[in-house]
């Protein structure tokens, strides 16, 4: 079988190769998978470069999260062989899902809910999932609260606009171009700012009626998470999901204090069963109601990794999703 993998960290064009490797075998809870698509994201150029935590040495085989058919199951593993399935690939030990197969972990492993593409599905978990987890689980949004999503174009802020406008919230995206400007106002968003320009604060403050907002979804980091904890109402919640700047969140503790606000994180692997089940039945509700359409804004072939990494993890808007196989290959 085939992956894209380094053997060390650097740049993509200098490190990633297309190699051959035996077929994985799956431990106790794990399953083989044969992959159908996967998602394309900045932690998967992070990893390469040798700046993600969760892969600390090379090598280095990214693609986090596929969509894809059970080939072979070990023992406990909750699925069926046969079934379609979406779960996080094993890019920890460079078993990752930009591949021909790679391995899933149980916990991680759910049914792809019907009416979902090979394409949307691949990357349902680590946006649509994960901004449930935030707003409904850890920051409690409530119908009529004002939520701000810093990188609303991005595929995580994407649906964070979209869910918490499912919830009932007014939503303020922020965006530094007309091009993102636009995705996030097609995802729902009410309000656009640029925390970058000059009055941005001012501005949530007329949106908000000098109250401020109560949620903010930070996949960013860095000054724009510094210039949005300004704009905070007391009790609000923010919700550290990314740094797609390249720099985390700094949170100021003696605004945190005088502030009245909480700072939680964001990762959804510690969620339990019963959170997992609440939200699976919470975004198949959405997509019922058409309230959730996750957008596909790019898909690139297997053998265009490289390019794909190049060209859409740093900046890119929306999903971006590699198609590797198909169901009946």
């Amino acid at each position: 079988m085939k992956r894209w993998q380094a053997e060390q960290f650097g740049e993509v064009a200098d490190v990633l190769h297309l190699i051959d490797v035996e077929l994985p075998e799956p431990g106790p809870g794990e399953a083989r998978v044969k992959v159908l698509a996967a998602s394309l994201a900045l932690p998967d150029l992070m990893m390469v470069h040798g700046d993600y935590p969760f892969v600390p040495r090379p090598p280095v085989s990214p693609g986090q999260e596929v969509v894809g058919i059970v080939d072979a199951a070990g023992d406990g593993f909750p699925h069926p062989v046969g079934a379609r399935i979406v779960g996080n690939a094993r890019a920890d030990i460079a078993v990752g899902g930009f591949a021909e197969y790679t391995l899933v972990p149980g916990w991680s492993a759910m049914p792809v809910i019907d009416g979902l593409t090979d394409e949307q599905a691949a990357g349902f978990p680590g946006s649509f999932h994960v901004a449930h987890i935030g707003l409904e689980h850890r920051a409690h949004l409530q119908e009529g609260e004002t939520l701000l999503v810093l990188g609303g174009a991005g595929r995580t802020g994407s649906a964070a606009i979209q869910v918490g406008k499912s919830m009932g919230a007014t939503v303020i995206a922020t965006a530094r171009s007309e091009v993102k400007a636009r995705f996030s106002r097609e995802q729902g968003a009410d309000h656009i700012v640029d925390l970058g320009a000059a009055g941005a604060a001012d501005e949530i403050a007329r949106i908000t009626g000098g109250r401020g907002v109560d949620v903010v979804y930070d996949t960013v980091g860095g000054t724009a998470a510094a210039e949005a904890a300004t704009t905070l109402a007391r009790g609000a919640r923010f919700l550290i999901v990314g740094l797609a700047s390249g720099e985390p969140a700094l949170i100021d503790a003696q605004r945190l204090l005088m502030g009245d606000y909480s700072v939680i994180g964001v990762l959804s692997t510690f969620r339990d069963d019963d959170e997992k089940n609440a939200t699976v039945n919470a975004l198949r509700g959405m997509l019922a109601a058409k309230q959730i359409d996750p957008p596909v804004t790019a898909v690139y072939g297997f053998d265009n990794v490289p390019d794909a990494l190049a060209e859409r993890a740093a900046g890119g808007i929306g999903q971006t999703v590699i198609t590797v196989g198909d169901r009946l290959g």
